[in-house]
């Protein structure tokens, strides 16, 4: 065999993506073990790799954490197109609630949270990779029921899904009300009306 033929290719995903991806693990582990937003030292020391890595891709800890937790948990924004508009938002809602209320992550995101009040980094971590990415399947599926006349096509979108979320959120930070099982139903009843498209009234019947 020559020595000059070419190395046969590895198999598995590229080097930095597997990097990356153990980065996000090592963070999200620790945090849900821990109960706190673990710092890049340990982050490093449990992935293997240098600060210099992490900080690479990640301002802090705690973007490493916010994008970690979504990808950890991201069957919680995959519902289907085939589903109904008004189920595939419950359902988001829902998982939101569950995710929440049942989980780790719930501890760790009403911490993210109020260290966003006062670390712009921190807020920024959380509107790029967890607020957004689920804001923007809401807001995929809202325009499917503008595609399928379902919902009116006047309704200011984004609005709808800081409604359909604040509730959610509003309860975790402050713990003034529970996320009990039906929250996402009785959020969604209330406002789906109010951006439906409502059928035309049917003519009078003749005297």
């Amino acid at each position: 065999m020559s020595s000059n033929a070419p190395a046969a290719p590895r198999a598995g995903r590229p080097r930095s993506e597997a990097t990356r991806h153990a980065i996000l693990d090592a963070a999200t582990d620790l945090a849900l073990a821990g109960g706190r937003v673990p710092t890049i030292d340990a982050v490093a020391s449990q992935a293997g790799v240098s600060r210099t890595t992490i900080y690479k891709w990640w301002p802090s800890s705690a973007a490493v954490l916010a994008e970690g937790l979504l990808d950890r948990f991201h069957e919680s924004i995959e519902f289907d197109d085939a589903l109904p508009v008004r189920e595939a938002l419950t359902l988001q809602v829902d998982a939101l609630v569950t995710l929440l209320r049942d989980t780790a992550a719930g501890a760790l995101v009403r911490q993210l949270l109020a260290a966003a009040a006062s670390d712009r980094a921190v807020g920024v971590a959380m509107l790029d990779r967890w607020l957004e990415p689920r804001r923007a399947t809401a807001a995929h599926h809202l325009e499917r029921g503008v595609q399928q006349g379902l919902v009116r096509p006047d309704a200011d979108l984004a609005l709808v899904v800081d409604v359909l979320f604040a509730p959610v959120y509003h309860r975790l930070v402050w713990g003034h009300a529970p996320l009990e099982p039906g929250l996402a139903r009785q959020v969604c009843d209330l406002v789906w009306p109010t951006i439906c498209v409502t059928s035309p009234a049917a003519p009078a019947a003749a005297s």
